[in-house]
């Protein structure tokens, strides 16, 4: 029975020592695999401005943003150099709801993305930067427009800086203040026309907007 309880001993203080030299290993690995599967709300900040490019010429606009926040979520897959530069590709989605100036949008995003920690504590202020291609589809318009042939899509680009606070785990809680870019066009070479003849919208229209966007939610990493 003596031997018995030495040999469990044994075989549990040479687990315990594995076990936390593998752990060990990992927190001192310069390079690993990770992930980042972030859920947040975006609230547009002040005006969108809007240049639009139509039959050879540019207007410039300022135009009313997002009244309703917008749900995101996106998942990144890449590498982590050093515990505080994470490096991949990442897809996401955005809801965007209807209000007074704006209609209901879905976005479905595939970009590059990069995270700078610039601590690894509790408190962790960080850079981000994202950039890639979205397609957007609108689900309710006015009556001169035809949903099937108003869809954009075009090139993002959004950098930020934030902070993030250790939950437990993987879990952090996060906010962060970024620009937003977004290259926009319709990709359906086909033009509209209204009811008195006017060509709405055709495959040579471009817009951009650029406005400021405000995210708050949860990260796992």
């Amino acid at each position: 029975m003596k031997r018995l309880l030495t040999i469990v001993i044994t075989l549990a203080v040479l687990s315990s020592s594995v076990m936390a030299q593998d752990k060990n290993e990992k927190k001192h690995r310069i390079v690993r695999f990770n992930n980042i599967t972030e859920f947040a709300v975006g609230f547009q900040m002040g005006k969108t401005t809007r240049i639009t490019s139509y039959n050879g010429g540019e207007l410039e606009t300022e135009v009313a943003g997002r009244k309703i926040p917008s749900p995101r979520i996106s998942s990144s897959f890449g590498i982590l150099l050093a515990d505080v530069l994470f490096v991949g590709p990442g897809l996401g989605y955005t809801f965007q709801a209807e209000d007074s100036n704006n209609a209901q949008e879905h976005q479905v995003s595939v970009f590059g993305h990069a995270r700078l920690n610039f601590a690894r504590g509790r408190f962790r202020p960080f850079a981000d930067f994202r950039g890639g291609y979205h397609f957007a589809s609108f689900e309710e318009l006015d009556n001169t427009l035809n949903p099937d042939w108003y869809k954009w899509d075009g090139f993002f680009l959004e950098p930020a800086l934030g902070i993030a606070i250790k939950l437990g785990g993987h879990a952090l809680v996060n906010t962060s203040l970024g620009y937003q870019f977004i290259n926009a066009g319709n990709r359906i070479e086909q033009t509209i026309v209204d009811e008195n003849s006017n060509a709405l919208v055709n495959a040579a229209m471009n817009e951009k907007y650029h406005r400021f966007l405000l995210s708050v939610g949860f990260t796992f990493q």
